[in-house]
């Protein structure tokens, strides 16, 4: 990352105006700790996360809820193979073939669910091509 675009997102962070910015920031802690190759930015006024290409955004268009989009990138890929995950407290909410959603009601829901997300994103990362 650039250090502008890294000076930008702390910025980002810092100023984040959500009533669940705690949350962001932890879950943002948890992304980034699964690979430290995964760069990030912010695309669509949100956190956003990248190994070869994006794989995980965050919907922070709703007040009372904060979401995960994880994916295979900025472009679907068709050819991708299907991802499997093992999420045995149903956390991830498949909206597509190679696309979930994580949601979270409450900040201590994301708090409840930190190691659980953090095992979801870690597979996800890992089947990424």
């Amino acid at each position: 990352m650039e250090p502008a675009e890294q000076a930008g997102l702390k910025d980002y962070l810092a100023s984040l105006d959500h009533p669940m910015a705690s949350a962001v920031r932890s879950l943002r802690t948890a992304i980034l700790s699964v690979d430290p190759q995964i760069r990030e930015n912010i695309k669509w006024h949100a956190p956003n996360f990248a190994l070869r290409d994006d794989f995980a955004t965050f919907n922070l268009s709703r007040p009372d809820t904060l979401q995960v989009v994880l994916h295979t990138g900025a472009k679907p890929k068709p050819g991708h193979r299907e991802i499997t995950i093992t999420d045995p407290h149903k956390l991830l909410r498949w909206s597509g073939r190679n696309r979930g959603v994580v949601t979270f009601p409450t900040k201590a829901a994301a708090e409840a669910a930190l190691e659980d997300f953090t095992d979801i994103v870690r597979q996800w990362a890992s089947q990424l091509e």
